[in-house]
């Protein structure tokens, strides 16, 4: 865990290095992100989808098909059930409403593939791949009392495809749209995975 954060770390601080004597060849790209829980997740903590979720990337341009960066977000999942009987730890039963909330930060390093480069007028397609460290915070409650919360950081890995739309005098501004897939073991709390398929829609700017 302390090494997957030290990596992270000095990527963070080459990216940022690099973006501040190229001019141009940085850009960074904020975006809105919703996310649908899948797997464990889905099954033995939330199911309910997750609005509240956002993002960044920090990518340096090594030629029109490739880039690399680091990338930032944050999702927010919640979801309150019905009053329901459930047997706690010392074996005894509590009538109440359970609420889970889980929060999740992944901080990765990231590679885009745009397969056209600049050259697509109008659309240009573009695959990408990241992974680095999932900051994880879980809280649940039975009623207004506590049965489990923590925080913990766990691997992450992410796969993702979307478009970028030119926009503006220079075409340099470009409108997102894509999906990614996050994949990230957990095996805490009786939760497996933090996994989720999630769908973005952003904007792309030069850094200068």
């Amino acid at each position: 865990m302390n090494n997957i954060c030290k990596i992270t770390a000095m990527l963070g601080l080459s990216l940022f290095s690099v973006a501040a004597f190229s001019q141009g060849k940085v850009k960074m790209s904020v975006y809105y992100n919703y996310a649908s829980p899948m797997g464990s997740l889905k099954n033995d903590f939330i199911s309910n989808g997750s609005a509240y979720g956002a993002g960044a990337n920090v990518m340096y341009s090594i030629n029109p098909k490739w880039a690399v960066g680091g990338s930032v977000s944050y999702q927010d999942f919640y979801q309150k059930y019905p009053r329901a009987t459930y047997k706690l730890t010392d074996g005894s039963d509590i009538s109440a409403v359970m609420s889970n909330s889980l929060q999740s930060t992944p901080i990765m390093a990231k590679t885009i593939f745009s397969p056209l480069g600049d050259k697509a007028a109008v659309v240009q397609p573009y695959l990408s791949a990241a992974a680095g460290v999932n900051m994880i915070s879980y809280k649940q409650l039975l009623g207004e009392f506590s049965s489990g919360s923590g925080v913990s950081g766990r691997f992450i890995a992410q796969a993702g495809a979307g478009v970028k739309v030119p926009v503006g005098k220079n075409k340099s501004t470009g409108i997102l749209l894509g999906a990614t897939y996050n994949y990230s073991p957990y095996n805490n709390f009786g939760i497996k995975n933090i996994n989720s398929l999630n769908y973005q829609a952003g904007v792309q700017f030069n850094l200068k």
